[in-house]
């Protein structure tokens, strides 16, 4: 058994899933999610920890979920994103050269905590091979505040993994990409936007917007936004690949989500899909969107 938690701005999305063995697929048992004031975490971390802790506390008794150990997606102001190219070298020595570069770029103190994924090599002209990573960093203060928070709901945190890895690794398991042209992933949340754009089925970078927040009655004001931002990363990725866009991917508050692909298609004349779960996962509660990032932490690699 174990627990996923997507850690949004205000929001707690949370999938109980189960797994006969490392290679077969996950069984999701039951979802939920609740709300909590925006306040109580920002870049920070946890603000209010005993408050926080008590609500998921309560939340996990309500809904009869036992299982202690939390795997954490943080998808907020929490984490800092960086996109790296550095020297090919010994395997040992990478994360140093990642901090010295993530140091160097970001101007950040010495107590954040940093990790690393590979994207993909680069072999220059002159025989010297590259790495563009794509590195995080968090505050090791905020990241103590998560684990006390999770404590007072007597959880214990095995993993923490950020929302674009999350979305990488679902990506590559849902079969998003067919060939070689740019795809866009677009993730919309209550209250904002977050576009993923890759190439190559490569993951090359995000961007993010303020959304008003939604509710079921200002459809109107929430998705020209939308349309704009899509609109601004297509033009973007012709710029920088000369290809247009194959298809975008939306994903998030499942109820506007076939409004938005009505309108897409529509306006953009580019194939415009809902993500499906992957074969990875096995769902009894059935499937929304809304929890992909929560499903993608759950794909260990």
């Amino acid at each position: 058994m174990a627990l996923s938690l997507e850690i949004r701005s205000g929001f707690v999305y949370m999938v109980e899933s189960k797994s006969k063995s490392k290679s077969g697929p996950i069984s999701i048992s039951k979802t939920l999610f609740f709300e909590f004031p925006e306040s109580w975490i920002d870049n920070q971390g946890v603000r209010e920890i005993d408050e926080f802790g008590s609500l998921l506390a309560q939340h996990l008794t309500k809904n009869n979920i036992r299982e202690k150990d939390c795997i954490l997606c943080i998808n907020n102001a929490s984490i800092i994103y960086r996109e790296l190219i550095i020297p090919k070298i010994d395997d040992k020595k990478t994360p140093f050269i990642v901090r010295s570069e993530m140091m160097n770029a970001l101007n950040l103190t010495p107590d954040y905590i940093m990790d690393f994924i590979v994207l993909e090599e680069i072999q220059r002209e002159e025989d010297a091979t590259q790495l563009r990573v794509l590195a995080v960093a968090m505050l090791e203060s905020a990241i103590e505040s998560y684990l006390q928070a999770f404590k007072k709901a007597k959880c214990n945190v095995v993993a923490i993994d950020s929302a674009t890895n999350a979305i990488i690794k679902l990506a590559n398991e849902s079969k998003v990409f067919t060939d070689d042209d740019p795809v866009i992933i677009v993730d919309v949340g209550n209250s904002y936007l977050r576009l993923y754009l890759f190439e190559n089925g490569m993951y090359v970078l995000s961007r993010n917007a303020r959304l008003v927040s939604y509710s079921e009655g200002d459809k109107e004001s929430v998705i020209p936004i939308v349309e704009d931002n899509i609109n601004k990363m297509i033009q973007f990725s012709y710029t920088r690949s000369k290809k247009a866009v194959k298809k975008i991917v939306l994903m998030g508050v499942d109820e506007i989500l076939p409004d938005i692909q009505k309108v897409l298609f529509d306006s953009l004349f580019v194939p415009c899909d809902i993500i499906q779960m992957p074969s990875t996962f096995i769902s009894t509660v059935g499937y929304q969107t809304k929890y992909v990032n929560a499903f993608g932490a759950l794909i260990r690699k």
